[in-house]
This record gives C-alpha cells, structure tokens and sequence, in this order.
C-alpha cells in the first residue's frame, strides 16, 4: 500500500487498515521514527491504558473478578 503526503503533512489511511483497526475520526495516533522508517499506532484512550494497567496488577496479585465483586457488595452494604 502507499499514500501520499498532502500540504500540511497529512496522510491517508486506507480504509481497510482503519476498518481493520477499528480506528475512526479523532482517534489519536502515536507515531515513531524507526530508522528511515515511520511508525503509526493506536494511542490508548485514558481509561483503555488503566484499565489495561489494572487488569495486569489484578492478575498478578491473583485478584479475581469474583473477589471484586465480592468487596463492591460488602462495601455498598457498609455504605448504607
């Protein structure tokens, strides 16, 4: 595939990379210098990069959804 570079540095992405990606208008794009070479990539939106950095510390501290499930109730219950 190849694109071309418009006035104001702007780029295409084919639609089928987009779809593929399941990226769309203002999504945020990363990009990296790798050689002669440049690099796109989806930028995580804020709550995708938590989530993503909650779900590896649950796991390493072996903390199961049940057990989140279970602190939520006994928490609302105290709450009340």
């Amino acid at each position: 595939m190849t694109t071309r570079i418009r006035g104001k540095g702007q780029v295409t992405i084919p639609a089928s990379v987009r779809a593929a990606l399941k990226l769309s208008e203002n999504d945020l794009l990363s990009i990296a210098r790798v050689g002669n070479a440049v690099l796109l990539y989806p930028q995580p939106s804020v709550f995708e990069s938590v989530a993503s950095k909650f779900s590896q510390e649950a796991r390493r501290k072996s903390i199961t959804l049940e057990m989140l499930l279970k602190d939520l109730r006994q928490a609302r219950r105290k709450s009340r």
